[in-house]
């Protein structure tokens, strides 16, 4: 920070892929150290169950993003940033007219009045994961990362045979063996319905034991 000096810091809360959930002791540092605005993105909020919401009194540069992706309305593309008033202010002198259009605006109304029924989806999908994380440690020759977010960062022998081998048995994940260091032979496995999961573990099994 004293080096660069940065005018904007974004930090993911948890991180997507790994679904880590930095300790809020260590955001606070980088909160203070910054000169300039400091941005939590809490896309995966509703699974990690922390926020820095009520701190935004606390510290002036901070600004608080959330989308409702992960409450399952990722089609109406929905989300919004909470901060200091001056700070608003200027993100809405560049925010386009009309850039949240009338069918999101209604259905995001009629779904968040219901907001105990997302909840309880996220808790139901909190239970999977954890249920789908106990499986794949007794699996042999992989690493487990541990999140607190709707997936599962999971590192293969060959992650490109398991992506092919789990998308023969048709399930579907992500290969992030793309070329960064930190994510090689990584895949991510997305938190689904019991009998989804079930066909996920069976398949990604199957295609290790391939590999």
């Amino acid at each position: 920070m004293k080096a660069e000096r940065p005018a904007l810091v974004f930090l993911a809360y948890p991180n997507n892929p790994t679904g880590t959930l930095y300790p809020e002791a260590d955001v606070v540092e980088v909160i203070k150290a910054c000169e300039g605005v400091v941005v939590v993105d809490e896309a995966y909020h509703a699974f990690a169950g922390k926020t820095f919401m009520e701190r935004l009194g606390e510290f002036p540069n901070l600004v608080v993003m959330r989308t409702v992706s992960k409450l399952g309305l990722a089609g109406i593309r929905l989300g919004y940033a909470v901060g200091r008033p001056g700070w608003i202010r200027e993100f809405d002198k560049v925010r386009p007219p009309y850039n949240v259009n009338m069918l999101t605006h209604l259905v995001a109304e009629r779904v968040l009045a219901h907001y105990d029924v997302l909840e309880a989806q996220a808790r139901s999908i909190n239970a999977e994961r954890g249920r789908l994380d106990g499986e794949l440690r007794k699996l042999s020759g992989i690493t487990v990362f541990p999140s607190d977010a709707n997936f599962i960062l999971v590192r293969v022998p060959d992650a490109a045979a398991v992506f092919e081998g789990m998308k023969r048995r048709g399930v579907l994940i992500k290969n992030l063996h793309t070329g960064v260091p930190l994510l090689d032979g990584c895949v991510r496995l997305t938190i689904g319905t019991p009998e989804e999961n079930r066909r996920c573990l069976a398949a990604f099994a199957e295609a290790l034991a391939e590999g």
